[in-house]
């Protein structure tokens, strides 16, 4: 602990060790109220819409929005601040769709709906799915506050002390507590965001000769106002096709891939419909989604607005030649912030992380035992109720030991970040690599008929395929050469210049597409009706 906080004031110190110490704490205290699965998973349904909303704000972010967002404004402009009209089509969707959907199932388990619709395949695979997403997904939200507090300290914070320092904590207040130390840790660390948030924006503009007013006007000026966002002029339709595909940002680009990212968060991400599961009833889960909506936006905004100061402040102070925009903020820190204030912020930033990793890793361990230990080990399609106590205390151990071995692996994992760049590009790469293929699956199930097995697996394999050749291929030299042996150089320059906006849009077209037509082709090994949206809405709600 000496050689990973050497490099702080002991003020600051003390801020960061009494909020680690406070999460442990939160998970003690729950450890002794984890009685059965529903309670580590559901937390027993008793949550309100307030506490649900901020926990869910809290889960949905992270500390890589703490470093990503004021770089990308940094860089790019408000554009990306765009994101937030996705909340408004999306209501419908959560309202209407899937959080009525989710109580009228009554699943411990997204995927359990995927055997219902599908079979046992389906299910494995989407659940095998989500466990590669979440775990590349908690390694990015664990290494990225550490690179940050490491540059903020200049250097003098090991980046896989921390990791593993954290990716500890995170572990044992989740393997111990479960679903209810999660949401109320989550609560605690959303104050904490806003406070940090606050802080930092307070500093920044203080260090503007001319504040406020200078901030807008050299926004205004760089054109970093622009919320359409610039596409470089180009000749004919596939000319100017491809500069909008391998542009960085754009508004439309920026709009569609956040609702689609969203959509398949509150549709098919374990997370999201845990938290639904969670609260007392559905008007709970709908007014849920309203707080975590008006929040994020909230955070996202201010976020910008601090991307925006240390924009004009480099005006006057110009940051070093060549470094990297996810590194802009912490050498603000390392510079200007006062004692105090430092540990607050960094605290803030490990709060954002920790809050969506905790969630992640409870969602994790749930799918490993719901899906797995239950489906393979013990032959049950689902949990069973009313269990004897030692039965009950089993899958509670098992959940456990899925939470530590889930973070053990989220720690190698946070380890070698390093290694696919400046962080918000890496995140979206793993992001896009898997959640477009997940959303196409459920969006089958539900609304297709026609759909069966044989032919969403086909789907979800080849929508996968090209989710992931579409993140990585970049990263991947052998694969560039290849393709420019079969395909040419122009495809392999379109595929490495792609924005990384992009490889989620089409892993869903891509198991939409195939889905379907091997659905039409291949012949369905099921002859039940299948269980689509309508069908399963027709069913009375369930008691809890």
């Amino acid at each position: 602990m000496t050689s990973l906080l050497g490099g702080l004031n002991w003020i600051d110190a003390a801020i960061i060790v009494a909020y680690l110490a406070l999460l442990a704490g939160i998970g003690s205290y729950f450890s002794r109220k984890e009685t059965s699965l529903d309670d580590f998973i559901r937390g027993g349904s008793k949550f309100g819409w307030l506490t649900l909303g901020m926990s869910l704000m809290a889960a949905l972010n992270s500390g890589m929005d703490y470093i990503q967002t004021p770089a990308l404004v940094y860089a790019i402009g408000m554009v990306f601040i765009m994101a937030w009209v996705s909340w408004i089509p999306l209501y419908p969707w959560i309202a209407r769709v899937t959080v009525p959907f989710y109580q009228k199932l009554d699943v411990y388990s997204a995927y359990e709906y995927l055997e219902l619709r599908f079979g046992m395949g389906v299910r494995t695979v989407g659940a095998g799915i989500f466990l590669l997403w979440r775990v590349g997904w908690m390694g990015a939200a664990i290494y990225a506050p550490c690179l940050a507090v490491n540059a903020a300290t200049g250097g003098r914070m090991d980046v896989p002390l921390m990791v593993a320092l954290l990716g500890l904590v995170v572990t044992f207040y989740t393997m111990l507590g479960g679903m209810k130390a999660v949401v109320w840790t989550d609560v605690a660390q959303f104050c904490i965001m806003f406070g940090g948030l606050a802080a930092t924006l307070w500093v920044v503009i203080g260090r503007i000769p001319g504040g406020v007013g200078e901030l807008f006007q050299v926004a205004h000026e760089s054109g970093r106002l622009n919320l359409l966002g610039s596409v470089p002029e180009a000749t004919g339709i596939l000319g100017q096709l491809r500069a909008f595909f391998t542009t960085e940002i754009t508004m439309l680009g920026m709009i569609a891939v956040v609702t689609l990212s969203r959509a398949t968060a509150f549709t098919a991400d374990q997370i999201a419909i845990q938290r639904f599961q969670s609260a007392r009833s559905l008007p709970e889960a709908r007014r849920s989604y309203v707080v975590n909506a008006v929040t994020d936006t909230v955070w996202m905004v201010f976020l910008g607005f601090v991307g925006l100061a240390l924009y004009a402040y480099a005006q006057h102070h110009p940051f070093p030649a060549g470094m990297q925009n996810d590194r802009v903020l912490p050498q603000f820190m390392l510079q200007h912030f006062p004692v105090g204030v430092t540990g607050l912020v960094i605290a803030a930033i490990f709060a954002a992380s920790l809050s969506s990793v905790d969630s992640a890793l409870n969602s994790g361990a749930s799918i490993v035992v719901v899906d797995f230990y239950n489906r393979f080990w013990l032959g049950r399609s689902r949990p069973v109720p009313n269990l004897p106590v030692a039965e009950q205390r089993r899958q509670v151990l098992v959940s456990r030991l899925a939470t530590l071995a889930l973070g053990l692996l989220m720690i190698v994992v946070g380890m070698n970040m390093q290694r696919m760049g400046e962080i918000y590009a890496a995140t979206n790469k793993i992001l896009g690599a898997f959640f477009g293929p997940l959303f196409g699956i459920f969006f089958l199930g539900m609304f297709s008929r026609r759909a069966h097995s044989l032919g969403v697996l086909a789907g979800a394999l080849a929508g996968l395929g090209s989710s992931c050749f579409a993140s990585f291929f970049s990263t991947l030299p052998w694969l560039q050469a290849g393709c420019g042996r079969l395909f040419g150089p122009a495809f392999v320059d379109f595929f490495r210049e792609l924005s990384w906006l992009w490889p989620s849009p089409i892993g869903v077209v891509v198991t939409l597409g195939v889905g379907w037509l091997a659905s039409l082709v291949l012949p369905s090994a099921r002859n039940e009706p299948p269980l689509t949206f309508r069908e399963v809405m027709r069913r009375p709600a369930p008691g809890r």
